[in-house]
């Protein structure tokens, strides 16, 4: 459960909660009780700010789960792109795939579908399902520079 290496120090990168415009910041969990693929009650719609006036790149890496035996009830939109299968240490979205650059002093998810769900129940005997993920910044060469932001997306009856 290794973190991205310590950034410089930066913290133009922030992570909002597109439902309730709270700020997500490090170490927050964001809980969810239902697991209905039909509205978005069980959605994590979230986009980035950056405070800088230079603009950044960011990705989000999956760090880990529990309470379930795999990710196959797991999916992560960036955009247009939504991926089913999840991969513990990955990031996304991956570097086949477009960068995900915030302007300086700008935002990016707003508009876009930037989300995080889950459909289905723990395994018992668990009672819940984490998904933990990183946000972070990172610079031309892929390295990560910058604060990062790890919060859980939590499913809870």
């Amino acid at each position: 459960d290794a973190q991205t290496p310590e950034p410089v120090a930066n913290t133009a990168l922030k992570v909002f909660n597109k439902t309730t415009g709270a700020e997500i910041k490090d170490g927050d969990v964001v809980t969810f009780n239902s697991i209905s693929i039909q509205g978005s009650a069980n959605m994590l719609k979230f986009y980035f700010k950056n405070t800088s006036a230079a603009p950044i790149n960011t990705k989000v890496k999956f760090i880990s789960f529990n309470g379930v035996p795999d990710t196959s009830y797991l999916s992560i939109c960036i955009g247009a792109q939504c991926l089913s299968s999840i991969i513990t240490g990955f990031s996304y979205p991956l570097s086949s795939e477009p960068i995900i650059t915030i302007p300086a002093n700008g935002i990016v998810g707003d508009i876009e579908g930037y989300k995080i769900f889950n459909t289905t129940t723990p395994v018992s005997p668990a009672t819940k399902i984490d998904y933990v993920f990183e946000a972070y910044q990172y610079d031309a060469n892929g390295t990560p520079v910058g604060n990062k932001v790890r919060f859980t997306y939590r499913y809870q009856q």
